[in-house]
Order: structure tokens, then sequence, then C-alpha cells
């Protein structure tokens, strides 16, 4: 085999991207790029406002605070959610500019409240944008193309979490917290470009029609009500449901314990957001690295259950060893370490579940269980801490057992889910063969298919 060849074959099997594909996959790159460079400048800053504000005894009540007004967010985006898309994306990143720019007036102050708040905005501010963004890649990538493709477009947003917190950890001592919302709002901006650049091409280029399970043909949603009613009778929504419940809940009751440590080792709000964007940056930098080389790879080398439980195992191993050795390293490492995969390998194989589901699914159900279950855990686990922490006065290590109970849960669910996953992936596979071929000859075969051979038919 000659170098050429060999080095053809290397570059398929990490990067994955058909020509073709290229400009698409190129943009939508620099979109989730550019949303998670903006959540990482404001991230840190965040955190910095937070503690030196409020203080961490009242995260709890952030906690519940952000479940309660995302559930009045869903509510109401459910209310649009018929609208083009070409509107209804360019509506909510519209909010998001002029936020910011409220936000920007409002920090010439200090508030302790204000810091209380925009801790809340920004978790809506992310999950709606990080939704927004994959639905609208799901819409335009078939179950084939989201395995080979998901994790380099998932590099994106490594790469945004290297530029964001290295800009935060550069500028917020020659700016100030403050004037770094303007920056965030102008990438804001730039990102709305990119979206209408990716739907002027989408409309000069086919896209591949969904090869939905036949079990979501009928699915008919135009409520909170009827989506919730669908996700209680499908087994493999249900799934979903507790996955991405215990992916939320779990990490916030880490980073309840997290933001303790950081807070015994730096002082004020911009000093918090200095060393806080430092890590996070180094974190970044190594997502980056794994999202583009091998996400893709370890998708469909180890599958859908270990992507989807292995972030969940990491924890339960983390906090049972800080319980026997109370080192803070221990408990750093693991919040960092959860972080960098889930938003590697666990959100790829997440997003990849909702190709084999319909467009009603993905734009009526999806918003729900990502926006409103995600953050309702997170309310969840605002209350979980409260009373383990407070009421029943167990502290750091009641924490640490609730976590652990829920990443066991989180690791049956996740395994459970994959399972699903790889049955309606079966009949989608069947059915786009049966259309393409225009016979039924394989219609009533129910030969078992494993998930690493289709995923190597893409």
């Amino acid at each position: 085999m000659s170098k050429m060849s060999h080095d053809k074959g290397f570059l398929d099997l990490f990067l994955s991207v058909q020509k073709g594909e290229r400009t698409i996959t190129s943009l939508l790159f620099v979109w989730l790029f550019l949303f998670i460079c903006v959540y990482y400048i404001l991230r840190p800053i965040r955190r910095g406002l937070f503690l030196a504000g409020l203080g961490n005894e009242y995260m709890p009540l952030v906690y519940i605070g952000t479940a309660l007004v995302t559930g009045i967010i869903v509510w109401a985006y459910s209310k649009f959610s018929k609208t083009p898309r070409k509107i209804l994306i360019s509506a909510v990143y519209g909010i998001f500019i002029a936020n910011l720019l409220a936000w920007w007036q409002i920090f010439k102050y200090e508030s302790p409240i204000a810091s209380g708040a925009f801790w809340v905005w920004l978790d809506v501010f992310s999950i709606m944008g990080v939704t927004t963004f994959w639905m609208y890649a799901n819409d335009v990538c078939d179950s084939n193309k989201a395995k080979r493709l998901f994790g380099v477009i998932a590099a994106g947003g490594g790469l945004g979490a290297v530029f964001g917190s290295t800009i935060t950890a550069c500028l917020v001592g020659t700016i100030g917290t403050t004037n770094l919302l303007l920056v965030a709002a102008g990438l804001v901006a730039v990102t709305l470009g990119i979206f209408h650049a990716l739907e002027f091409l989408n409309k000069t280029k086919k896209v591949a029609e969904r090869a939905a399970a036949p079990e979501f043909d009928k699915t008919k949603v135009s409520s909170i009500s009827g989506a919730f009613s669908l996700i209680f009778k499908n087994k493999f929504l249900l799934l979903l449901f507790f996955v991405v419940a215990f992916e939320r809940v779990t990490p916030d009751m880490v980073q309840f314990l997290y933001n303790d440590i950081l807070k015994h080792m730096a002082s004020g709000r911009d000093a918090i957001a200095a060393l806080d964007a430092n890590l996070e940056r180094w974190r970044g930098m190594a997502e980056f690295v794994v999202e583009l080389f091998l996400v893709s790879a370890i998708v469909r080398k180890m599958g859908s259950g270990f992507c989807l439980s292995s972030s969940a195992g990491l924890i339960f191993a983390g906090v049972t060893m800080f319980a026997i050795f109370p080192n803070p390293i221990i408990l750093m490492a693991v919040f960092h370490g959860d972080e960098a995969m889930r938003h590697a390998w666990f959100k790829a194989a997440k997003e990849l579940m909702y190709t084999v589901t319909s467009r009603d699914v993905l734009y009526n159900v999806k918003p729900v269980i990502e926006m409103f279950v995600y953050r309702m855990a997170r309310g969840v686990a605002g209350v979980i801490i409260f009373i383990v922490n407070t009421a029943l006065g167990f502290g750091a290590k009641g924490v640490m057992a609730a976590a652990g109970i829920c990443a066991l849960s989180w690791i049956y669910c996740g395994w459970k889910l994959s399972k699903e996953y790889t049955r309606l992936e079966f009949e989608a596979t069947r059915r786009a063969l049966e259309e393409q071929l225009g016979e039924g000859s394989l219609v009533g075969k129910q030969t078992p298919v494993r998930e690493s051979t289709l995923a190597a038919k893409s």
C-alpha cells in the first residue's frame, strides 16, 4: 500500500468528510465554533459575578430558578415551533444580541441579584442556542452522515471553548467583565450571518430525506402536553428523556462541589473568572483534538452505548475516590473530565439518536427534551443539593452519594437507549433500502444487525 493511500485511509477514518459535504460541514463547524466561543467568554464571567456576588450557598435556588424560567421559555417556543426555521432561528439569535446589549448596561452597576439572574439567563442562552443548532444539523444530515460528520462538526465547539476562554483570560484584566459582553454580542451577530449563509446554500443544494423509523410516521405534535404524551408512550423517547435528565442532574452536583473549591482558590469576580477561564482553555484544547480526530471513530468503533454512558462512569468512579481520598485535585479532574467527555463523544452520540426520528419529533419533541427536561433536571439537582446538603446536613458527602446514585442510573439508561437506537436504525435503514429498490422484499425479515455493521456501511 502506498503512503498516499495510507494517508487517505487515515483521513477517511478520522475526518470522514466526503466531497460535496465540505462546504456545509465547514459552515456548521464555524457556526458551532462561534456560538460556543461566545458561551465560553460568558461562562467564566458568570461564575466570577455569581461567586463574588450572591455566593455558592445560593446555587440550589439558582438551579431551581433556571428550571422555572426555562419552562416558561419552552412554552413560549412551542407557540412558534411551526414557524419556518429561517424565521425561527433568526428570531432566537436576534433576541440573544438584544439581551447581551441589555446585560452590558445592567452590569455597569454591581448587583448580586443581577448576577444570579445572569446565571439563569446564560443557561437559557446556551441550551436554546445549542438545541437550535443541532436541530438544524439533524435536519440536513441523515443517520449515516451524522456518524461521519457530527464528531468533526462538534470539534467546532471544542475550538470555540479554547478561543472563548482564552479571550476572557486575556482581556478580563484589561477591559473588564462588563465590556466582554459587547464582544459576545458581536460574535453572536456573525453567527447569525453563518446561519443565513447555510440557508442560502441549502436552497441550491438538495438535502437528503430523513430515513425515520416507521413508528414515528404518524407522530403529530403541536403542544408541550402532546410532546410529553408521545415521550411517555414511546420507549425510545422515554429512555432519551431519562438520559438527558441524568446528564444534567449528575454533573450539576459535581459543579456545586467544584464551585466551592474554586472559590477557595481565588478571590473577587475578575480573579475567579480568570482562573476558571484558564482551566477551561486547557480543557478546551484537549476537547478540540479529541473531537476533530477521534470522536467519529469512537462513535463508530465503540458504539453509542459506550459514548452515552462513559461520562457517568467517570463521575461514579471520581466521587467514590474523592469520598475515600478527599483531595480537591480529584474533584477538579472529574469536573473537567466529565465536561470534556460530554462535549465530545456523548454529545455526538446523543444527537445521533434523533436521526432515526421524524421531523415532527425533531422540531417539536426535541426542544422539550433538550431544553425543558434538561433545565428542569437542573432544578431537580438544586432541590437534591438543598435537601442533602442543607436540610439534612449531610454536606459534601451527601451530595457525592446522590451524584453516585444518579451516575449509576445514567449508565443503565444509556445502555438501554443504545439498544433501542440499534433496533430503530435497522428499521429505518431497511425502509430506505425498500424505497430505493421499489420493492418489499425486506419486509418481515427481522435479522438483527449490529450497530457497528451499520456504521461500517456509512
